[in-house]
């Protein structure tokens, strides 16, 4: 636990002594100063987890005292108050690295509730980084990987796990962003509540709102009884907003009050109820160019990104990749009660080699599929995917030595694709299409022979 030296700034003598004196009955020890300048001053001479300022002050304002000490101490998490509220102003005071914003006068239940969060993240920032872990997730699923970008991924997973901070997870489809957000709750103090998903691009917006905020009977067509919604049952949990960049503005709204107040109404009621529920929101769109283009809320995006986890693709973090085979053909293996034991080298070479536009699950889609199909112990080349071994249409190229090597009776005019295409198929009647010594006459691996033959539609199977 961290030591709890609290700074409050405030040039008003009154709400500094009164929020004195409700974190004082919580026990935290408390130093306040009565302008930025002081809290600068202060800074220098202790460090404090969490710093309470106003906004509103002459000279250094709560916006320059939160750049100082987001510049000079990154591990204190900074709250502004200020009793001339604007949502541009808010908007400002997210963007620039504010652990919340709350307007003046506010209930100090509230105020608590908001500084226990903050004081959680506090607490998670003063933690050591954990070493780099596998992730488990559940009893099934493990998140792999120890190229660089995954280690850093695993860093900020440990460390947004132990705070209440709202976490946007980016990346292509495939990547594992559930996967990561599961992860993240199951790390959490939340851990013993409920994880609950909901893909929100794949609702409407009528679906979307009942699905989330629940609907008291008859409010709708099709409203035959009262229903809790996703708020409601995850409620001391974690939700996972799957797609977020694909809600309406309208639905924008709706949760951004979430996000502030923690308050929700269902459709076709006028009770407004609290939740208390963790938000993690992922998509793979670009936000920020949303944001920019008008089509998604700026003070909605700065609520959802104050921890961002970027995920990277697959064919960024290849040297991953022979972790990922071998984690899932033991998985396979298992389950199918099959005796698969390993890739040859040509397989995984093709593995390694493929670029994986549908990312992890594409990958894991495939390891499924050969061992399914396996009649050996290990997996073979001809035993993957006819995608994997298909060469990228802007990169084919002939192979010059086969080209070079070659003795064809041919059409004047015919294309060096026609010539190899020929040769291939000359070589593959030679060798009576034992498909290991085709590649070795022709000065290529196997995978390479099954990319060509791919790209210029020759069959392989003997004749």
């Amino acid at each position: 636990m961290i030591r709890r030296n609290i700074l409050i700034v405030d040039d008003d003598e009154v709400a500094r002594n009164l929020l004195q004196e409700v974190l004082e009955r919580e026990g935290y020890k408390i130093q306040l100063a009565s302008s930025g300048e002081e809290a600068v001053s202060l800074s220098k001479e202790s460090f404090y987890p969490v710093v309470v300022s106003d906004i509103r002050m002459l000279e250094l304002d709560g916006l320059d005292v939160l750049r100082h000490f987001r510049t000079n101490h990154p591990r204190t998490v900074v709250i502004l108050m200020t009793a001339f509220g604007s949502m541009d102003t808010a908007v400002e005071a997210i963007k620039e690295g504010a652990f919340d914003y709350i307007s003046k006068p506010f209930k100090i239940d509230d105020f608590k509730n908001i500084f226990k969060k903050a004081l959680k993240q506090a607490e998670a920032l003063q933690s050591p980084p954990s070493s780099a872990p596998k992730y488990e997730v559940g009893d099934t699923k493990v998140i792999i990987g120890s190229s660089p970008r995954m280690l850093e991924i695993f860093k900020t997973l440990a460390r947004a796990a132990m705070s209440e901070a709202a976490v946007l997870v980016l990346g292509e489809s495939g990547t594992g962003k559930e996967l990561i957000a599961r992860a993240i709750h199951q790390n959490s103090s939340r851990r013993l509540k409920k994880f609950i998903a909901v893909n929100c691009g794949a609702l409407t917006d009528t679906l979307l709102e009942s699905e989330l905020f629940g609907h008291v009977k008859g409010s709708f067509t099709g409203a035959h009884e009262t229903r809790k919604g996703l708020f409601e049952e995850a409620n001391g949990g974690t939700l996972f907003l799957d797609e977020i960049g694909d809600v309406s503005p309208q639905m924008q709204v709706k949760l951004l009050r979430i996000l502030q107040d923690g308050e929700f109404r269902p459709v076709g009621s006028n009770e407004i109820r609290k939740t208390d529920v963790r938000i993690i929101a992922a998509t793979h769109r670009n936000l920020s160019q949303l944001v920019a283009d008008g089509k998604f809320r700026e003070d909605l995006y700065y609520r959802l990104k104050v921890v961002s986890l970027e995920i990277p693709a697959l064919r960024d973090r290849t040297e991953d990749i022979p972790e990922l085979v071998n984690y899932f053909l033991a998985k396979y293996t298992r389950k199918n009660n099959k005796q698969v034991s390993h890739l040859t080298r040509e397989a995984m070479t093709a593995m390694c080699k493929y670029s994986w536009p549908g990312n992890v699950r594409e990958l894991e889609n495939a390891i499924e599929r050969a061992v399914a199909l396996a009649n050996t112990a290990q997996i073979d080349i001809d035993d993957l995917p006819a995608e994997v071994l298909r060469p990228p249409e802007s990169t084919a190229q002939p192979s010059a030595a086969a080209v070079a090597h070659a003795t064809l009776d041919t059409q004047a005019g015919a294309s060096l694709e026609e010539l190899e295409k020929q040769h291939i198929m000359k070589v593959l009647v030679q060798v009576s299409y034992n498909k290991s010594r085709a590649a070795e006459v022709l000065g290529i691996d196997r995978a390479t022979l099954y990319r060509k033959a791919q790209k210029y539609g020759i069959d392989l199977r003997e004749h």
